[in-house]
Order: structure tokens, then C-alpha cells, then sequence
């Protein structure tokens, strides 16, 4: 136990709601030595985060909890409020997933940082702003003197988690407990905090518990990984045996789902695990995963147990690749053989935005979309990848009648629809559909599942008939795999992924021609995210939809994508078929975010290029290339001065910068 900072022995939570006792961790054990970091993986609604929570303290009050938790030799369960002072902040720091709850709005970050070094070490107000300065240099941060003085507000999602871990870091702690600080930032920006933490963690001698439902950010911060599923550890290893030989069905599955490097629509169907993590019982015993397990037979409860099944290498159940019950064999989505008047149709221009420009404000103005000339043809998917801020979502907004673009054409089916949604007559209303980023908020919670579909249906006019249309539900509900008894159903007692094919059903019902989708799967769980991708691939297939689809990460743009355009600071970057832009990028930024895709395979390894500093100020006009100042490939004083000129590599794939095709 001396050799250990952190022992964890049969830690038992349990939460009393008027609903019963449920537990939320069982019979958890588990070590953490010195130097040493691990990842915890799994689902949402685990016990992942309540799992940390418990090393913090920082439970409810309806919680019932047993067991131990060992920090350098005593047991936290066992202190008071106020012993638990002295740990937390101080020798055990915890990093949250979203920055903006953890950062007060009425403080400068200045103040914030100054309060921990004058609470826990009993600094002078000179030194705790001295010893802030140098926390947050540690995280390469630029000009540190004019950050501290800035809100909240003020700085970017991603400067302001690494102003989080630097506050933790402030106390120079012996443990950092992480719960998913990456989740929702743009690649680049997590490969520069990924790589921060994995430095400060070697510079610091600390240990690290990074929990995270992503095997590619895993593979970046850990050396051995624990597989959590429904509060049970189900699974534990190092991180390569647990990749090359993993030994229960869930951990398969589980790394299954993910979209990665070569996998694509047309020769793929992305793994998914049926059902859903459900609310555990306290009486409840055997295996967790048993209603959703592919693999289960007679035997399954009788031998469920933990058992050594490598060196350093434990899991409760050993038929991840049981040979009795044969793997089930997920083909790719076929397309139909279609007439010649349906490939003319496919062939059609459905949507082209010319010379789209969008500028917010009157005096102080931000210029967040800067002239985009681009195409869609029916039946395709247009991928829109890059960094928060480029005006990825500006673009699909104004396409989808949510905002009035200021400048440049949207021609629609021949027709200029450069209008808000007020003025776009039903027809195109009904042709125009947007799946948003997070369903829980895009859905009235007021409303059932049933309302929320016929609304729109009835609304534009698509069926008078309410039994008609009642039938059409149903049918749609089939399609996004959720059953009739879904109809009654209000958003709330549905979980993330089922209010999303909730939101998928309500936008394809009314069978439009283009389906905008802004990041419709940033917010769920690799599982969900599966699932999602397929059912979104097969219905685009069936309706002949095309779909404009938003998101920052890589590896989905991939595989769901026909071509993909790669947007920096309003502009285009790079357009291409899929093939061409992903490989090899000619773009340095395309290079770039590319490079900091997180691998799932911790045997390959990216050297991700770390873009220094932000996006360029989006209230001035930019005379150069955009990308100038961050760029890794700069050529000289040209980029800063002149527009990167157009470089046509083939009729299909082109990019806008000083570096020829030849030089790439």
C-alpha cells in the first residue's frame, strides 16, 4: 500500500430517490501508485464521475456510501468538512468538464487564480498573483499579464480549461482527478491541453485519473485503463492489452463504435450496442451488461466474476470473442440501383451559396462568415470541419433561414432563398430542415414525442388527416429504432441519444430535399454516436436527403461525408472529395487538425502540430491569409500582406494558400 497514492477497497454508493435505491458505484476496487495515471472509461451513467467525486467528497447528501478510499495512507471517508479542506484544492485537485461552471463571471481570472494560492498555501496577495503568473505560463498560454486581468467571458472555451487546470495545478497537487475536460473542444485546442497534461504530469511527479468516454484521449494522458459499466469495474489493464485483446463483450463494443482512420460509409456500418445503461437496484446482483450482451448464454451468471486473465490484466467476463455464439456481421447500407432519372436528380446542384457573407452588428461589427462559394449536389453530404469560431454553424443557420445572410446568394433549387425563415414560403420551409447540437434544448419539454413530430407535419401543409399522420409517426418512430410507446413520451424521460433520433424522426418526417445538421452528435456517449452516424447514413440513403453536416471532429466528418470543406476564420481552407482533403491535406490547417485527431489504436501514434495562439479578431478585416501568425508552414511577409490566391489541384479538390500544390 506504501507504494500507492490512491486504494480504492470495495467502495459501495448508493442514492436514495423516491423512485428506490439505486446503486451508482458497486464494490469498486482499484489502486493508483506514484508517477502513475489512469484512465477510466465508459458510458454516461456509469458511476465514472461519481467515482471521483467520492476521492473529493464531494457527495450529495441522499448518498449512502461504504467501503474505503485511501489517499497517502488515510482514509477521506473518514474526515470531517473541514479536514477535507486541507486535501481538497490542495493535494488532490479535480479538473471539471465544463470551464464556464467552474470560473466565476464577476471575477477577473486573476482573482480567481490569487484566491487558491492565498486560501490553501497562505500567500501574500504579491505572491499568490506571482505564483499564478507562473501556473499559468506552464500551460503556454501567450501574454499571461493581460489574461488575468480578463472575465471569464472574455477568453475562449479552450483558454479557459487550461486557466482551470492551471488553477490546479497552483498547489503543485500529488493527484488530478480530470472528468472529461476535452469533451467539448475542437481538436486542436484538446491535442495542446492533452500534451500540456501528459508534460506537467512527467514535470510535476503528479498521478492522474483521466475519465473520459473516448479511447483515442485515453490513449494520449494513460498507461492503464479501467473499464466502467453501470458503477462496476468490468475490466483493467494496461492500455495496448486492453486495445489488441480486450476481454469483455462491453470493452469490445465499446472500442468497436468508434469512427477512426479508414473507416468509411461504403464499406463500414459502424458498431453499436442496443439499449441503454440502466438505473441499477441496490438488490440487484450478476452481470450488468447481461440485457445488452451479444455474447450471453446459459452460463453467463453462474461465472460472472473478476478473475487475472493477463499479466496485470483483470475482467469480469471472458467472451469478447466467444466462439459459440458467432459474431453478428454488420454490412455497410447498400445503395439501391437507382433509374436514369434518379442519377440526373443526384447529379443536380440542390444548393449553392455564392460569395455568402455574414456580418454581425452595426457600430462594433464581428465578421463571422466571409465569403463562401460552394455547392451541394442531391443525395450528397457536405462535411464543414474547423475550430469554433470559423463559422461552421453561421453558415448552417443562414442556410437554414435562422439568420439573414448580409451579403451573397443562397440559390436553392434555382430560386434565391437569401431570406429568414418568416419569408421563405412553406415549399422550402418543408425542403429545408436543421438538426441541432444538443436535442435536450431543441425539443418543447412541454410537448410528446407525438406532438413534437405532427407539428411541423401539420403546420407545412404534408397531411390534413390526423390518423394519417399518427401512421407516418409511428412508421418514422420504427425507422430511428423507437417504438410506439415512445408517442406519450415527454423529452425528459428520454435519454441523450433517444431525444436525438427523436429530433432525426421530427426533421426527415416531412421528407425534405436538404437536411442541415450542426454537430448532431458532439454531446453523446462513442455508443450513442454510432448509432446515430448509422441511422443518419441509412435514412439519407432512403430519402435521397442531402445533408450539410457541422462538426469539428475528424473522424466522423470521415466517414459520413461525400466531400468535405475545411472552414477557418469564415473562409474556406480547402475543399475536396473526402479522399482528397484527408489524405494527404495540402492546406497546413487541414495538415494541422488532421495531425491532432486522437488515435484509438495506442500503437500508432500522432505528432499533433500545435497552433499557437487564437483565430484572428474577428471585428477587423483581415488583409492577408487568415491562417498567418499560427501557420507552421508560413513563407514570408506575403502571407500577412496578400490574400492566399486559389490553388486548383484536380476539377473536384482546391485550396486557398501561398504554397503551390508542386511545394506541398
Amino acid at each position: 500500500m506504501k507504494d500507492n497514492i490512491l486504494d480504492i477497497q470495495n467502495l459501495n454508493i448508493r442514492f436514495s430517490t423516491f423512485d428506490g435505491l439505486f446503486t451508482a458505484v458497486n464494490d469498486v476496487s482499484f489502486s493508483l501508485g506514484y508517477d502513475e495515471s489512469i484512465g477510466i472509461i465508459g458510458e454516461s451513467g456509469c458511476g465514472k464521475s461519481t467515482l471521483s467525486y467520492s476521492v473529493m467528497k464531494y457527495l450529495p447528501s441522499n448518498a449512502q456510501v461504504d467501503g474505503k478510499v485511501i489517499f497517502k495512507g488515510d482514509d477521506l471517508l473518514q474526515k470531517s468538512d473541514k479536514e477535507m479542506e486541507a486535501v481538497r484544492g490542495n493535494r488532490i485537485a479535480m479538473v471539471f468538464q465544463n470551464p464556464y461552471s467552474s470560473l466565476n463571471p464577476a471575477h477577473t481570472i486573476g482573482f480567481q487564480l490569487d484566491e487558491v494560492g492565498i486560501h490553501h498555501q497562505k500567500l501574500s496577495k504579491a505572491d499568490a498573483r506571482k505564483a499564478s503568473l507562473e501556473a499559468l505560463e506552464l500551460m503556454n498560454l501567450g501574454d499571461v499579464k493581460a489574461i488575468v486581468n480578463r472575465y471569464p467571458h472574455q477568453i475562449s472555451g479552450g483558454i479557459q480549461q487550461r486557466v482551470c487546470i492551471a488553477m490546479a495545478l497552483l498547489c503543485k497537487p500529488d493527484l488530478m482527478i480530470l472528468d472529461e475536460p476535452t469533451t467539448a473542444l475542437d481538436v486542436t485546442t484538446e491535442a495542446v491541453i492533452l500534451d500540456s497534461i501528459k508534460a506537467l504530469r512527467d514535470k510535476l511527479h503528479m498521478s492522474l485519473i483521466y475519465i473520459s468516454h473516448d479511447m483515442g484521449v485515453i490513449n494520449k494522458v494513460a498507461e492503464q485503463i479501467i473499464v466502467m459499466y453501470n458503477g462496476e469495474i468490468v475490466e483493467k489493464g494496461p492500455k495496448q492489452e486492453i486495445f489488441n485483446h480486450p476481454t469483455h463483450p462491453y470493452t469490445r463494443a465499446l472500442i468497436n463504435c468508434m469512427p477512426r482512420k479508414g473507416v468509411v460509409k461504403e464499406n463500414t456500418k459502424l458498431n453499436s450496442i442496443k439499449g441503454y445503461v440502466k438505473k441499477r437496484g441496490a438488490s440487484e446482483k450478476g452481470c450488468p451488461f447481461a440485457d445488452r450482451c451479444e455474447k450471453k448464454n446459459d452460463t453467463c451468471e453462474q461465472l460472472y466474476r473478476m478473475r487475472e486473465v493477463g499479466p496485470d490484466h483483470i475482467a469480469a467476463c471472458d467472451r469478447a470473442y466467444a466462439t459459440d455464439i458467432p459474431d453478428k456481421v454488420v454490412k455497410p447500407v447498400k445503395k439501391v440501383k437507382k433509374t436514369v432519372e434518379e442519377v440526373q436528380d443526384e447529379e443536380k446542384e440542390i444548393i449553392s451559396l455564392d460569395s455568402l457573407t455574414k456580418v454581425y452588428g452595426t457600430r462594433k461589427k464581428v465578421y463571422a462568415v466571409n465569403g463562401i462559394d460552394v455547392s451541394v449536389q442531391s443525395g450528397s453530404v457536405l462535411g464543414i470541419v474547423g475550430e469554433s469560431g470559423c463559422g461552421k454553424s453561421t453558415t448552417g443557420h443562414m442556410v437554414s433561414g435562422l439568420y439573414k445572410p448580409t451579403a451573397g446568394k443562397i440559390i436553392f433549387n434555382g430560386k434565391d432563398i437569401s431570406l429568414t425563415w418568416k419569408k421563405r414560403d412553406k415549399e422550402t420551409l418543408k425542403d429545408i430542415q436543421l438538426i441541432f447540437q444538443n436535442p435536450g434544448r431543441s425539443l418543447n419539454p412541454s410537448h410528446t414525442v407525438q406532438q413534437i413530430i405532427d407539428r411541423p407535419m401539420k403546420k407545412l401543409g404534408m397531411e390534413s388527416d390526423k390518423n394519417k399522420r399518427k401512421k407516418i409517426i409511428i412508421d418514422m418512430l420504427k425507422k430511428v429504432d423507437l417504438g410506439k410507446e415512445y408517442l406519450t413520451k415527454k423529452p425528459r424521460q428520454l435519454s441523450g441519444g433517444e431525444q436525438q433520433r427523436v429530433a432525426i424522426a421530427r426533421a426527415l418526417t416531412i421528407h425534405p430535399q436538404l437536411v442541415v445538421c450542426d454537430e448532431p452528435t458532439s454531446a453523446l456517449d462513442v455508443s450513442v454516436q454510432a448509432s446515430v452516424l448509422n441511422l443518419l447514413n441509412e435514412l439519407q440513403i432512403e430519402s435521397h436527403a442531402a445533408y450539410m453536416f457541422i462538426s469539428h471532429d475528424l473522424n466522423v466528418i470521415n466517414y459520413l461525408s461525400d466531400n468535405i470543406m475545411v472552414m477557418y476564420a469564415g473562409k474556406i481552407a480547402e475543399y475536396g472529395t473526402r479522399d482528397e482533403v484527408m489524405a494527404p491535406p495540402y492546406h497546413p490547417y487541414t495538415e494541422a487538425l488532421l495531425s491532432a485527431v486522437p488515435e484509438v489504436d495506442p500503437t500508432k501514434r500522432n505528432v499533433a502540430i500545435e497552433l499557437e495562439g487564437n483565430l484572428p479578431n474577428p471585428s477587423k478585416k483581415i488583409t492577408g491569409c487568415p491562417f498567418a501568425g499560427r501557420c507552421h508552414k508560413q513563407v514570408g511577409p506575403i502571407c500577412e500582406q496578400q490574400a492566399p490566391p486559389l490553388v486548383q489541384v484536380s476539377p473536384t479538390h482546391y485550396y486557398y494558400c501561398h504554397i503551390s500544390a508542386m511545394d506541398v
